[in-house]
């Protein structure tokens, strides 16, 4: 006999309408692998929904702040409903950008050069100091925002100081990197062990891989496995393999590198811990390529549901 299971979706982020996309996918493959399946469209009334359906287990399809940063984890752990994918402490430092640089840096991971900029900052003197430190262009990416929102490519000095306010509308903190020339790859991870998947190269043939690439249907293109030959194969694996392991990962991840032009340097750009189950999402294509249906995906992802914190009852 199935479980009960809660698909936790939507919520009040920017990423609401990839998330209800995502949960809505995941919740058709649990009914297929014969689960009993509650759509709950995450608001503040999270816990009152929860405490009324008394699921067995949730997972999580939620994108963004406020569902994908360990705040629905820790009101699960709470609640001692078992859950999918990342803990409370991975959840929280993978969806800042600027916190999970800090953290594998630490641990020598090969990252882009960068600077971060904060509300409140001098943004004219933040730019003089970006182009001497970075040079033009630059990508500008809010801190905690997922799925590219806010996500600006920055190549005019002129207009630097204004791009950077722009970019802080959606975030207290902006991180800015350097602009890196190269093919845009992708590893996704899954499973209890964890399994690491085919390498995915996305190609943009206009402009970078953007909100608009990333969820319009034939703006971008994708090669699975990547032809980037077996030693840059088992690098890229690797790498993403330590960037999960340093970072407390759980369940299901998908680890974002750029294989940087004429030089072969793999650097990580970012992790995302509840990766999209849409139509175009990354993962579940890297999974077909290794031979996984998107219901393979789910049942594997659903396998891994724990409570990670000792609470006495």
């Amino acid at each position: 006999m199935g479980l009960k299971v809660a698909v936790l979706m939507g919520g009040m982020s920017a990423e609401r309408e990839v998330s209800l996309e995502s949960g809505g996918a995941v919740a058709a493959a649990l009914r297929e692998l014969g689960h009993q399946v509650v759509e709950v469209d995450v608001s503040r009334r999270l816990a009152i929904d929860l405490d009324r359906e008394k699921p067995d287990v949730a997972m999580l399809a939620l994108h963004g702040r406020g569902g994908e940063d360990g705040t629905v984890q820790g009101l699960l752990e709470i609640m001692r409903i078992p859950y999918t994918g990342c803990g409370v402490l991975a959840s929280a430092v993978t969806m800042d950008k600027i916190t999970t640089k800090e953290v594998l840096a630490c641990h020598a991971v090969p990252l882009v050069e960068d600077v971060v900029v904060e509300r409140g900052d001098d943004l004219d003197a933040a730019a003089s100091e970006i182009e001497v430190k970075l040079s033009l262009p630059v990508m500008l990416k809010p801190s905690s925002e997922g799925s590219s929102i806010g996500v600006t490519l920055a190549s005019d000095g002129s207009v630097l100081a204004s791009d950077l306010g722009e970019a802080l509308a959606h975030d207290a903190r902006v991180l800015v990197e350097r602009f890196v020339d190269g093919r845009q790859l992708t590893v996704g991870l899954l499973g209890k062990e964890p399994r690491v998947l085919p390498v995915l190269e996305i190609s943009t043939p206009e402009g970078f891989y953007d909100y608009t690439a990333k969820y319009g249907s034939g703006r971008s293109e994708y090669e699975v496995p990547a032809k980037i030959g077996d030693e840059l194969t088992t690098r890229a694996q690797e790498l993403a393999l330590r960037c999960f392991r340093i970072l407390g990962c759980e369940g299901v991840s998908r680890i974002d590198l750029m294989l940087e032009a004429g030089t072969e340097k793999l650097v990580v750009l970012e992790v995302n811990t509840i990766p999209g189950m849409t139509a175009t999402s990354l993962l579940p294509k890297a999974a077909k390529a290794a031979g996984m249906s998107i219901n393979d995906v789910v049942a594997e992802i659903l396998d891994g549901a724990r409570l990670r914190i000792d609470l006495a009852e």
